[in-house]
């Protein structure tokens, strides 16, 4: 028998605004999912997705963090906590092609990305056949994953009544710098570099599609001048859950929070 829609669990899940300094000021990076995405078929949206077993790397694997004091903060277990971290990076990769990672110190550069051993790891990881752990890509590659790069930024979880639910973490970092981003062809079809207020203008007048919890996110956004203040900002944030409720109100489906109150659009 099939479960009601309100009993379904939200499954966890990562996201990343990458941020990098404009001649307008912060830009952050968005991707257009495959109109065939079993989730937001055509929205503009961060990298992220879904934890994934692979996700719990061995320590050797990856720096940055203190997963205990994280996760005291995030009101999670360790493991869990490492999880997301790990998750977020890895998207990161797979969906918008920046790697937060390093090399016997170095932060991995363009020149390494472009090779054959990182390209047919992406596509690996993008397949939509068989989850890949690449965990013994990244040993043979000497990699160590920079979860510090990284900084919780929100804590959105979808409403009940939704047939598909998520418990996500944006996280917020720096681009990589000399590394350029792109789509990945599978799961994404178009990438950009847009400030917070192109993209809400874009949303608002039609141009694209843009979710709730990534619009309130790039309304965020829009408070800060520079990619490096919005990431110490968030370090020194706690954030809210945010869970949303779907109600009926004269006829009218809304979604209303606390912190937004009423609207028609998820």
């Amino acid at each position: 028998m099939m479960k009601p829609m309100e009993s379904i669990h939200p499954v966890d899940a990562s996201t990343v605004m990458v941020l990098r300094d404009g001649t307008d000021g912060v830009e952050v990076l968005m991707l257009e999912r495959h109109l065939d995405s079993d989730f937001v078929g055509g929205a503009y949206v961060f990298p992220g997705g879904k934890l994934d077993v692979g996700d719990h790397l061995e320590d050797s694997l990856w720096d940055g963090i203190d997963p205990a004091a994280e996760a005291a903060r995030m009101g999670v277990d360790a493991r869990l906590c490492l999880g997301l971290y790990v998750a977020a990076v890895r998207e990161t990769f797979e969906e918008g092609g920046l790697l937060f990672a390093r090399r016997e110190g170095k932060r991995v550069s363009a020149e390494e990305l472009a090779t054959a051993s990182f390209a047919q790891a992406r596509a690996r990881l993008n397949s939509r056949k068989t989850r890949w752990d690449w965990t013994d890509w990244l040993i043979a590659e000497r990699l160590v994953l920079d979860l510090g790069a990284l900084v919780w930024w929100s804590w959105w979880v979808t409403p009940k009544g939704v047939h598909r639910r998520f418990d996500t973490r944006f996280f917020v970092a720096v681009a990589p710098e000399g590394q350029q981003a792109g789509h990945d062809d599978v799961e994404t079809v178009h990438s950009v570099w847009t400030t917070p207020h192109r993209a809400l203008a874009a949303a608002a007048d039609g141009r694209a599609m843009v979710i709730l919890p990534t619009r309130k996110n790039l309304e965020q956004l829009c408070s800060h001048r520079t990619a490096s203040q919005a990431v110490e900002w968030a370090a020194g944030h706690t954030p809210p859950r945010i869970e949303p409720e779907i109600a009926t109100e004269a006829g009218r489906i809304i979604v209303k929070h606390e912190s937004f109150g009423a609207i028609e659009d998820m």
